[in-house]
């Protein structure tokens, strides 16, 4: 097949012992990159498994050949998502250019609006109340849904079938207690493109909004452990309160606190994260989440080893726990600092670029 076009970027070489490498391309819609990787993979060189996930992802984003399980036989919302599907191959396949694609997107879904929703509509009227018409929708088919915002450079779709609402009572790192509500999703139509793109293997496990924070249930085991307290509800938590105390702070910063917020309270999984972090980290503020990373391994890394960015996660083991939590918190609470000093209620971004 011919180049897909990654600039200069190294990609690594997989085999069975590191599969999983293609996931973090994956993850952010870096899709040539993901086909150069597996263009280049031996089958023989993969388990069943792993030769199987290649060939779904062929039959996916290449052929279009996938026996694509829906979970629902709503023929409508059917058509609604194979519509982002193919929005989401243009941009991260076909590299069709993505203002063009976006354009014709947000066009294409008035007219689904107006045909499967509300008929007796303008256009102008839909583009007006665009979102509210969307979460109308999706209850009128009996579901619940998130549509159709952006989440990082690409239109996104959530939609489940059933929803409970708990209250919690999150202790944050700088002292804040807050009082929330966490709505938890179940039966999944739509986990979002990043689920679709890395075939379930990473995606969002929950947000928040500025009344009440949502959770994938799947994506979490038990609500006692730290996975759950900590890097969803904590984590989710500090941008609940953010959102209030920076009101106009962007994503980039927004991850960094809420990442720094785990590592400063993690005790039995604060490796693990760090792994994760360094695993999904780059250096490109394209890339909120992946940007954030990065930031919070070069900061502690300086912080620890004095050095730009460690990735070696045998050197982070033989860290204490306690000095990654001290850490962690500390430069939460200096950001916090400088968010204030350049004025709460305005401040926008902090974090730049190297």
């Amino acid at each position: 097949m011919p180049g897909y076009g990654t600039a200069t970027e190294t990609l690594p070489k997989i085999d069975s012992t590191n599969f999983e490498k293609i996931y973090p391309y994956a993850l952010r819609g870096n899709m040539n990159a993901v086909f150069e990787i597996l263009d280049v993979t031996e089958n023989n060189s993969l388990t069943e498994k792993q030769r199987d996930k290649k060939k779904k992802y062929h039959e996916r984003f290449l052929y279009k050949c996938e026996d694509f399980d829906y979970n629902t036989d709503d023929v409508v919302l059917v058509d609604l998502y194979n519509r982002f599907q193919h929005y989401w191959r243009s941009v991260l396949v076909e590299n069709v250019p993505q203002k063009l694609v976006d354009s014709i997107f947000r066009g294409e879904m008035i007219h689904f609006l107006k045909k499967n929703y509300k008929p007796e509509l303008t256009i102008e009227k839909i583009q007006r109340d665009y979102y509210t018409l969307f979460q109308d929708f999706f209850i009128s088919r009996n579901t619940f849904g998130i549509g159709i915002g952006k989440t990082g450079h690409l239109y996104d779709l959530y939609l489940w079938k059933e929803q409970e609402e708990k209250a919690y009572s999150i202790d944050l790192p700088e002292g804040q207690t807050i009082e929330v509500p966490v709505v938890f999703m179940r039966g999944f139509i739509s986990n979002g493109w990043s689920h679709y793109t890395t075939f379930g293997h990473s995606f969002s496990g929950g947000w928040a909004m500025k009344d009440k924070l949502f959770c994938v249930e799947e994506s979490y085991g038990p609500k006692d452990e730290e996975a759950f307290l900590i890097s969803y509800v904590s984590h989710e938590g500090q941008h609940f309160s953010d959102y209030t105390l920076f009101p106009k702070l962007k994503q980039i910063d927004l991850e960094y606190r809420a990442k720094l917020t785990e590592l400063s309270l993690t005790k039995e999984t604060t490796h693990d994260i760090v792994n994760k972090f360094i695993t999904n980290a780059k250096n490109d503020t394209s890339f909120a989440h992946a940007f954030a990373n990065y930031t919070v391994i070069r900061m502690l890394s300086d912080k620890i080893f004095v050095s730009d960015f460690e990735s070696d996660l045998e050197k982070w083991e033989q860290i204490p726990v306690k000095r990654i939590n001290k850490i962690a918190l500390k430069l939460l609470k200096d950001h916090s600092k400088q968010l204030k000093a350049l004025g709460a209620d305005s401040v926008e971004a902090y974090i730049k670029a190297r």
